[in-house]
């Protein structure tokens, strides 16, 4: 059932983006701040960037991952990282055919093994 995919696969994105947040966060020279922004109610899970960079404040989403709730496929909002999630992800148990390219126009839905919807 859809349900048992969402609640199975909230709980490798909490994990996940929690463990980036902390890396990130952990890197020798980085005087910025990695929040995980997470919202199991409403299947919205980010990565965010913030603090100073010399004069400039920085507040970035890095990373934007929904659950779709009537599929139960990760939909990915935004990547501004080097990291291919849907490859990292695999390592977790999701499959590439369980994610959709939301930040691609509807017709590019489905290519390279992605999901539609």
């Amino acid at each position: 059932s859809h349900y048992l995919k969402i609640e199975k696969y909230q709980k490798i994105l909490v994990q996940y983006i929690e463990k980036l947040a902390k890396e990130k966060s952990n890197r020798l020279g980085n005087n910025l701040i990695y929040q995980a922004i997470i919202d199991t109610k409403n299947n919205h899970f980010q990565l965010v960037e913030l603090g100073w960079h010399e004069k400039r404040y920085i507040h970035d989403v890095l990373i934007h991952l929904d659950i779709n709730s009537e599929t139960g496929n990760i939909w990915y909002k935004k990547n501004d990282t080097e990291i291919p999630l849907d490859v990292e992800l695999a390592e977790y148990g999701i499959p590439k055919k369980h994610f959709v390219l939301g930040f691609r126009p509807p017709y590019m839905h489905g290519l390279a093994g992605f999901a539609m919807a």
